[in-house]
């Protein structure tokens, strides 16, 4: 599946967050002792079973706190991580050590993906790939609101912010928002129906 799994926290503190444990939770645990970082959460972009199969066993090893759009929680009917799930909203902060990141709902691809901003990145899970945007033909999908999230939301942060895709499906592992307004398709409809009509082609 060619996922990314990403550990964001504190350099001070040691102190991380893992978005999107998939696949190899003994590999994140290696990566994040080797580093010398205590897993304290985990932040899930959305609850498709790739993004999501090693958030029980991380939580088990690690008792991290999860966090998932309360709509995704419901759309999905999770209980995922047990008593340690917390539902997020838009605009949520969390603090992992002394970085603060936000929890941004991005739907589209799902009706509760979220991405999370720190600093000058923003980790983007299936919502925004490097020259993509997540598929809206699954269940819950809606090309109208991946319109919105890219259009209105992601579209509207600063340029210079470095995107970090949840699926290594291009050249780059990772690109600035404002290259990928120039270079991806998605990017470039000015109207929902033109974006609707391209999304939504027949996969090639």
């Amino acid at each position: 599946m060619q996922n990314y799994v990403y550990l964001v926290g504190s350099a001070r503190t040691r102190e991380v967050a893992v978005v999107d444990p998939a696949w190899d939770v003994d590999a994140i645990l290696r990566a994040a002792a080797d580093e010398g970082l205590k897993i304290t959460d985990v932040l899930v972009s959305h609850g498709h079973f790739d993004h999501v199969n090693g958030v029980e066993d991380l939580v088990a090893r690690t008792d991290a706190r999860v966090h998932m759009q309360g709509v995704e929680v419901d759309f999905f009917d999770f209980e995922l991580g047990g008593g340690n799930l917390r539902r997020a909203a838009h605009g949520d902060r969390i603090r992992v050590g002394d970085v603060e990141i936000e929890l941004l709902h991005t739907p589209g691809h799902t009706p509760g993906s979220q991405c999370f901003a720190v600093h000058d990145r923003l980790v983007t899970g299936d919502t925004l790939f490097v020259d993509g945007c997540g598929r809206c033909d699954f269940k819950g999908g809606d090309p109208e609101a991946m319109y919105r999230t890219l259009h209105n939301l992601i579209g509207a942060l600063p340029d210079e912010t470095v995107v970090l895709p949840g699926h290594n499906y291009a050249p780059l592992p990772q690109d600035t928002l404002g290259a990928q307004k120039k270079t991806n398709r998605f990017f470039k409809p000015k109207t929902l129906e033109e974006f609707v009509s391209v999304r939504m082609a027949p996969r090639r």
